[in-house]
């Protein structure tokens, strides 16, 4: 079980983003989860945009899946479909997408 709830995982996984802790973001995803993010920047990752805010708009359980839909805003805005699971002890992104 992990040491703190998914809502405060992600809240400090998008703190993390807002910031461009690079470190803290790629903790936070699995392999499979990094592997949906490339594709999703089509093969490349290219400079972090400028963030000034997130705003979580909702979180949905299906089974051990928690899945967030998270509203990021700054020079390129977009929404993030991010899927949380206790992944040995801790909160951990196994699946990722990114809209406009």
């Amino acid at each position: 079980m992990p040491d703190i709830s998914v809502d405060e995982a992600v809240k400090q996984n998008c703190q993390a983003v807002l910031i461009g802790d690079l470190m803290r973001i790629m903790a936070d995803l699995t392999p499979e989860a990094l592997g949906a993010l490339m594709a999703n920047a089509g093969g490349g990752m290219g400079a972090m945009p400028a963030l000034t805010s997130f705003d979580i708009q909702s979180h949905d359980v299906a089974g051990d899946d928690h899945v967030f839909k998270i509203q990021f805003k700054g020079d390129q805005d977009f929404l993030a479909v991010a899927t949380w699971k206790d992944v040995g002890g801790a909160w951990k992104i196994t699946n990722l997408a990114m809209e406009q």
